[in-house]
Protein backbone atom coordinates (compact mmCIF):
# COMPACT_ATOMS: atom_id res chain seq x y z
CA UNK A 1 0.00 0.00 0.00
CA UNK A 2 2.59 2.34 0.71
CA UNK A 3 4.59 2.16 -2.97
CA UNK A 4 1.71 2.66 -4.45
CA UNK A 5 0.79 6.13 -2.22
CA UNK A 6 4.31 6.52 -3.14
CA UNK A 7 3.88 6.34 -6.51
CA UNK A 8 0.72 8.74 -6.80
CA UNK A 9 2.61 11.30 -4.68
CA UNK A 10 5.38 10.96 -7.29
CA UNK A 11 2.92 11.67 -10.02
CA UNK A 12 1.17 14.39 -8.11
CA UNK A 13 4.91 16.24 -7.68
CA UNK A 14 5.63 15.86 -11.25
CA UNK A 15 2.18 16.82 -12.77
CA UNK A 16 2.80 20.05 -10.51
CA UNK A 17 6.78 20.23 -11.76
CA UNK A 18 5.25 19.75 -15.39
CA UNK A 19 2.56 22.59 -14.62
CA UNK A 20 5.46 24.86 -13.30
CA UNK A 21 7.72 24.27 -16.77
CA UNK A 22 4.87 25.19 -18.98
CA UNK A 23 4.23 28.31 -17.46
CA UNK A 24 8.05 28.87 -18.07
CA UNK A 25 7.63 28.52 -21.39
CA UNK A 26 4.24 30.12 -21.74
CA UNK A 27 6.00 32.87 -19.87
CA UNK A 28 8.73 33.46 -21.72
CA UNK A 29 6.52 33.64 -25.12
CA UNK A 30 4.47 36.26 -23.78
CA UNK A 31 7.97 38.05 -23.04
CA UNK A 32 9.72 37.59 -26.23
CA UNK A 33 7.02 37.30 -28.82
CA UNK A 34 4.44 40.14 -27.62
CA UNK A 35 6.40 41.89 -25.20
CA UNK A 36 9.74 42.31 -26.39
CA UNK A 37 8.98 41.74 -30.35
CA UNK A 38 6.33 44.75 -30.15
CA UNK A 39 9.05 47.35 -28.79
CA UNK A 40 11.17 46.06 -32.10
CA UNK A 41 8.16 45.55 -34.53
CA UNK A 42 7.52 48.45 -36.61
CA UNK A 43 4.53 50.83 -34.43
CA UNK A 44 1.00 50.99 -35.65
CA UNK A 45 1.25 54.53 -36.84
CA UNK A 46 4.13 56.90 -38.57
CA UNK A 47 3.28 59.43 -35.98
CA UNK A 48 5.14 56.48 -33.06
CA UNK A 49 7.84 55.99 -35.22
CA UNK A 50 10.22 57.63 -33.22
CA UNK A 51 13.52 57.33 -35.40
CA UNK A 52 11.29 58.38 -38.60
CA UNK A 53 9.77 61.43 -37.02
CA UNK A 54 13.07 62.33 -36.18
CA UNK A 55 14.86 62.05 -39.43
CA UNK A 56 11.80 64.05 -40.60
CA UNK A 57 12.12 66.69 -37.87
CA UNK A 58 16.06 67.09 -39.19
CA UNK A 59 14.95 67.37 -42.89
CA UNK A 60 12.70 69.56 -42.36
CA UNK A 61 14.63 71.91 -40.09
CA UNK A 62 18.04 71.81 -42.74
CA UNK A 63 15.26 72.26 -45.36
CA UNK A 64 15.98 69.15 -47.32
CA UNK A 65 13.74 66.43 -48.64
CA UNK A 66 14.28 63.21 -48.04
CA UNK A 67 13.25 59.85 -50.51
CA UNK A 68 10.82 58.32 -47.77
CA UNK A 69 10.54 55.65 -49.46
CA UNK A 70 14.23 54.28 -48.99
CA UNK A 71 14.00 55.59 -45.44
CA UNK A 72 11.09 52.88 -44.39
CA UNK A 73 13.19 50.24 -45.96
CA UNK A 74 15.74 51.07 -44.12
CA UNK A 75 14.05 51.14 -41.11
CA UNK A 76 12.08 48.12 -41.33
CA UNK A 77 15.21 46.16 -42.50
CA UNK A 78 16.67 47.57 -38.99
CA UNK A 79 13.47 46.30 -36.63
CA UNK A 80 14.59 43.11 -38.75
CA UNK A 81 17.49 43.04 -37.69
CA UNK A 82 16.24 43.70 -34.07
CA UNK A 83 14.24 40.89 -34.17
CA UNK A 84 16.95 38.06 -34.66
CA UNK A 85 17.87 37.77 -31.48
CA UNK A 86 14.53 36.80 -30.02
CA UNK A 87 15.41 33.03 -30.80
CA UNK A 88 18.04 32.85 -28.46
CA UNK A 89 16.74 35.22 -25.44
CA UNK A 90 13.58 32.92 -25.49
CA UNK A 91 15.91 29.59 -25.51
CA UNK A 92 18.35 31.12 -22.74
CA UNK A 93 15.24 31.53 -20.50
CA UNK A 94 13.86 28.58 -20.65
CA UNK A 95 17.07 26.38 -20.42
CA UNK A 96 18.35 27.97 -17.28
CA UNK A 97 14.84 28.31 -15.88
CA UNK A 98 13.92 24.39 -16.54
CA UNK A 99 16.81 23.46 -15.64
CA UNK A 100 16.21 25.18 -12.00
CA UNK A 101 12.65 23.49 -12.21
CA UNK A 102 14.35 19.62 -13.22
CA UNK A 103 17.42 20.12 -10.51
CA UNK A 104 13.46 18.86 -8.12
CA UNK A 105 13.39 15.32 -8.70
CA UNK A 106 11.33 13.66 -6.00
CA UNK A 107 8.29 14.21 -3.82
CA UNK A 108 9.10 14.55 -0.51
CA UNK A 109 7.50 16.41 2.68
CA UNK A 110 9.48 19.45 2.73
CA UNK A 111 10.39 19.61 -1.39
CA UNK A 112 7.99 22.13 -3.09
CA UNK A 113 9.57 23.95 -5.95
CA UNK A 114 10.94 27.71 -5.78
CA UNK A 115 12.22 29.92 -8.34
CA UNK A 116 12.89 33.42 -6.53
CA UNK A 117 14.66 36.61 -7.49
CA UNK A 118 17.91 35.57 -7.67
CA UNK A 119 17.35 32.57 -10.09
CA UNK A 120 16.90 34.90 -13.19
CA UNK A 121 20.02 37.10 -12.45
CA UNK A 122 22.59 35.06 -14.87
CA UNK A 123 19.97 34.57 -17.56
CA UNK A 124 18.76 37.86 -17.28
CA UNK A 125 22.68 39.35 -17.65
CA UNK A 126 22.74 36.92 -20.47
CA UNK A 127 19.72 37.70 -22.26
CA UNK A 128 19.95 41.41 -21.59
CA UNK A 129 24.13 41.25 -23.16
CA UNK A 130 22.33 39.62 -26.29
CA UNK A 131 19.87 42.15 -26.80
CA UNK A 132 22.34 44.86 -26.88
CA UNK A 133 24.46 43.08 -28.74
CA UNK A 134 22.04 42.96 -31.26
CA UNK A 135 20.74 46.68 -31.03
CA UNK A 136 24.38 47.57 -31.64
CA UNK A 137 24.92 45.36 -34.15
CA UNK A 138 21.59 46.52 -35.95
CA UNK A 139 22.55 50.33 -35.13
CA UNK A 140 26.42 49.70 -37.28
CA UNK A 141 23.74 48.00 -40.79
CA UNK A 142 21.35 51.14 -40.36
CA UNK A 143 24.22 53.67 -40.30
CA UNK A 144 25.99 51.97 -43.17
CA UNK A 145 23.40 52.24 -45.30
CA UNK A 146 22.40 55.53 -44.15
CA UNK A 147 23.16 57.53 -47.29
CA UNK A 148 20.23 55.76 -49.52
CA UNK A 149 17.78 58.22 -47.71
CA UNK A 150 19.33 61.73 -48.94
CA UNK A 151 19.00 62.88 -52.71
CA UNK A 152 22.29 63.28 -54.66
CA UNK A 153 21.80 67.30 -55.06
CA UNK A 154 21.82 68.15 -51.09
CA UNK A 155 24.82 69.62 -49.79
CA UNK A 156 27.50 67.28 -48.32
CA UNK A 157 27.94 69.51 -45.02
CA UNK A 158 23.91 69.64 -44.45
CA UNK A 159 24.27 66.09 -45.08
CA UNK A 160 27.02 65.67 -42.63
CA UNK A 161 25.28 66.93 -40.08
CA UNK A 162 21.73 65.34 -40.30
CA UNK A 163 23.92 61.75 -40.19
CA UNK A 164 25.41 63.11 -36.88
CA UNK A 165 22.11 64.04 -35.29
CA UNK A 166 20.58 61.09 -36.33
CA UNK A 167 23.10 58.92 -35.02
CA UNK A 168 23.46 60.61 -31.80
CA UNK A 169 19.55 59.94 -31.47
CA UNK A 170 19.54 56.65 -32.71
CA UNK A 171 22.59 55.58 -30.25
CA UNK A 172 21.56 57.72 -27.19
CA UNK A 173 17.89 58.51 -26.32
CA UNK A 174 16.43 55.39 -28.22
CA UNK A 175 18.86 52.88 -27.81
CA UNK A 176 18.95 54.01 -24.03
CA UNK A 177 14.73 54.15 -23.86
CA UNK A 178 14.30 51.05 -25.92
CA UNK A 179 16.61 48.93 -23.14
CA UNK A 180 15.32 50.90 -20.62
CA UNK A 181 11.93 49.51 -21.70
CA UNK A 182 12.88 46.23 -22.19
CA UNK A 183 14.36 45.99 -18.79
CA UNK A 184 10.50 46.59 -17.46
CA UNK A 185 9.11 43.85 -19.53
CA UNK A 186 11.42 41.44 -18.35
CA UNK A 187 10.85 42.32 -14.93
CA UNK A 188 7.08 42.26 -14.83
CA UNK A 189 7.15 38.98 -16.68
CA UNK A 190 9.91 37.41 -13.96
CA UNK A 191 7.15 39.00 -11.15
CA UNK A 192 4.52 37.14 -12.58
CA UNK A 193 6.36 33.95 -13.11
CA UNK A 194 7.56 34.04 -9.47
CA UNK A 195 3.83 34.47 -8.48
CA UNK A 196 2.02 32.06 -10.70
CA UNK A 197 4.75 29.51 -9.37
CA UNK A 198 4.00 30.33 -5.49
CA UNK A 199 -0.01 29.65 -6.78
CA UNK A 200 0.75 26.48 -8.39
CA UNK A 201 2.96 25.56 -4.88
CA UNK A 202 -0.05 26.65 -2.98
CA UNK A 203 -2.48 24.24 -5.39
CA UNK A 204 0.22 21.54 -4.75
CA UNK A 205 0.23 21.26 -1.16
CA UNK A 206 -3.31 22.05 -0.98
CA UNK A 207 -4.01 18.52 -2.33
CA UNK A 208 -1.16 17.00 -0.89
CA UNK A 209 -2.42 17.74 2.63
CA UNK A 210 -6.42 17.52 1.71
CA UNK A 211 -6.56 14.72 -0.22
CA UNK A 212 -8.00 11.30 0.99
CA UNK A 213 -5.24 9.56 -1.00
CA UNK A 214 -2.68 11.41 0.65
CA UNK A 215 -3.56 12.95 3.91
CA UNK A 216 -3.34 10.33 6.31
CA UNK A 217 0.24 9.38 4.49
CA UNK A 218 2.27 12.14 4.71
Amino acid sequence: MNDTIDKFKQQHFDNYKNAILDSIINNTNALTEEDIMSLMKKPPLDSMDLIKVKFLELAKKNKIILNTEYLSELLSEYRNNLQKCIKKVKKIRIDELSGKVNSYQNSTEEQIIKILKKDFTDSNKKIKKIIKEQINNSYDKLISKIDTVFLDEIDLKVKEKVIKDVCSYISNNFQKQLLENIDIKILIKDTTLINLIKEQTERYLFTLSNSRLFKDNI
